[in-house]
């Protein structure tokens, strides 16, 4: 993966105000990035769209929910999909939430 173009508050506000003022090159060199980061920063931010799969915001699926016994302890309580322990015998395995 790619590292994430962090954006300063100041220039995202700028940005936010001037986003159709001033060409994407223009643009880019400010920020400090490529034309196609600013524009994934544009459309990450809902300042623009752009056709193309490129510019897509990532869709985050709600978690799937299921009520199964424990393998530990037999509990049955609502957690994610996929979790076959509860979160109290997780809690004393190790895991983290």
């Amino acid at each position: 993966m790619p590292k994430m173009v962090h954006v300063s508050d100041a220039d995202l506000s700028w940005l936010k105000d001037n986003h159709h003022e001033h060409s994407y090159h223009d643009m880019a060199k400010r920020i400090g990035c490529c034309v196609d980061t600013l524009k994934r920063i544009l459309v990450r931010e809902g300042l623009q769209e752009f056709d193309g799969a490129k510019y897509q915001v990532r869709t985050i699926d709600k978690t799937k929910i299921w009520t199964r016994p424990c393998m530990s302890c037999g509990e049955e309580e609502e957690r994610p999909r996929f979790w076959y322990f509860c979160r109290s015998c997780r809690k004393t395995m190790g895991y983290t939430e």
